[in-house]
């Protein structure tokens, strides 16, 4: 098997950071693409610019996070996270 077919699979499943603690830490323009971020405690998280495209957030935990300027962030993403009134949300989600 070569090394590219062994990554492969990784590759598909992003990064795993289900149920971490990652208060105040600094994401902005990280690549969280396929990123399994479930039941993550990201309060006051700055996401500023990064990519969030098919990033798996059920109860991920965004309170006081700054998701404005993410990158590929849906409302269906958004639905299924915890948010408050700190959250800041891209500004095409804000309505």
């Amino acid at each position: 098997m070569s090394v590219a077919e062994k990554l492969a699979p990784r590759e598909r499943e992003g990064l795993d950071l289900h149920g971490v603690f990652i208060r105040r830490t600094d994401l902005s323009g990280a690549n969280l693409e396929r990123a399994n971020l479930s039941g993550a405690d990201c309060s006051n998280v700055n996401f500023r610019g990064a990519n969030l495209r098919d990033a798996k957030l059920d109860g991920t935990i965004l309170n006081g996070a700054d998701l404005t300027g993410a990158r590929n962030l849906t409302r269906s993403q958004i639905a299924r996270a915890i948010i408050d009134e700190r959250t800041l949300l891209p500004e095409r989600m804000a309505e």
